[in-house]
């Protein structure tokens, strides 16, 4: 296995490479998954909650011959950033993706969280960032598996017996999602995480089945990404900056 991280890895749009994008609210679980993809610790998560990611941070992995290329993202709802520049920064995701585009979205929650309607609301800035037609390449990912197995439930009987039925906010986020779902523990042996990337490529297979398998993309999104693979057949690109971070591209309207 090889894992690479950072400023070391850019995507390459190889036909064997699955690039995804990792969104959630803060304190998910969502950058411990992208380290189960990636199969080591790769982006920093802190198990109290708090918000560690802050900048778009890319990550690699080779695995069953495919190149999974994973993107993490600043949390939704991030109480340390200003909601405009939390999405700048969230958008800079489908830049390090646009070569030619990311294969999936997966948007992390944690189950057993208290969901309100602004809540709900706030996860509107996936459409507003990406367009509408995400929701058609996104898959939800619901973390600590293990709480619910505790209880002696599975995700789906837990999903039916949420107060509210159909209308509480969990349920009514899975519909605008399409109901695409996967329940993941992240505190799992190597090998049952492997099982888990498994099941995730031959969900993301699925996925891409349904639109004749092409990646996820938008006219804003495909000049960009005509414009960056411009830039790298002159040998003028570069994704990064001086000091490592991610050199943000003019950004498209949806």
């Amino acid at each position: 296995m090889t894992t690479t991280a950072k400023t070391d890895v850019t995507a390459t749009g190889a036909p064997n490479e699955i690039r995804m994008i990792l969104l959630g609210r803060t304190g998910t679980g969502k950058s411990a998954f992208g380290n189960t993809i990636l199969g080591q610790e790769i982006f920093d998560h802190d198990s109290n909650g708090d918000s560690v990611t802050k900048v778009c941070e890319p990550g690699t992995r080779e695995f069953d011959g495919k190149r999974l290329f994973v993107v993490d993202t600043p949390g939704f709802l991030d109480t340390y950033m200003p909601e405009e520049q939390l999405h700048t920064e969230i958008s800079k995701s489908y830049q390090m993706t646009a070569r030619p585009g990311p294969h999936v979205f997966f948007i992390v929650l944690d189950p057993m969280a208290r969901y309100t309607p602004q809540e709900y609301a706030a996860f509107s800035c996936v459409t507003d960032i990406f367009g509408p037609k995400v929701v058609d390449y996104t898959i939800i990912i619901f973390t600590n598996s293990d709480r619910l197995s505790q209880n002696g439930k599975t995700i789906d009987e837990y999903l039916k017996k949420l107060k509210d039925g159909p209308e509480h906010p969990l349920n009514k986020l899975l519909d605008r999602f399409k109901r695409r779902y996967l329940a993941v523990n992240n505190r799992v042996t190597p090998q049952e995480k492997n099982s888990v990337v498994k099941t995730l490529i031959h969900m993301i297979n699925e996925l891409l089945g349904t639109h004749g398998g092409q990646v996820y993309t938008n006219d804003a999104f495909e000049k960009l990404a005509h414009a960056i693979e411009t830039a790298v057949s002159e040998g003028t690109y570069k994704p990064f900056n001086a000091d490592g971070s991610f050199a943000s591209q003019p950004q498209p309207e949806p």
